[in-house]
């Protein structure tokens, strides 16, 4: 049979083999844990990213939309002074 001393080397042997059984396991789970999150928030980032091009280009839409707009309203309201004027000087010419 094997003597105490023998026998508490082997057990000292056996749990840091289970020791380092258990760091490499962690270490490889932690690794693969690491990796899934840079795989899902570069998806998340694109996803993001491709919401913020579409609100943008909607928004410079809405702009070129606005512009157009202000530029019909500006015509009109120089067609409307134009006509105020004629008016104006027709009132004039009758007093």
């Amino acid at each position: 049979m094997l003597n105490s001393k023998a026998l508490v080397l082997m057990i000292f042997f056996f749990c840091a083999l289970i020791a380092l059984l258990i760091v490499a396991v962690s270490w490889q789970l932690s690794a693969r844990r690491k990796a899934q999150v840079a795989v899902t928030g570069g998806t998340e980032f694109r996803q993001l990213a491709d919401e913020y091009r579409r609100l943008s280009e909607l928004a410079v839409t809405a702009q070129e939309h606005t512009d157009l707009r202000l530029e019909e309203v500006t015509t009109k309201l120089g067609q409307l002074r134009a006509q105020l004027d004629s008016v104006q000087k027709i009132l004039k010419e009758v007093e």
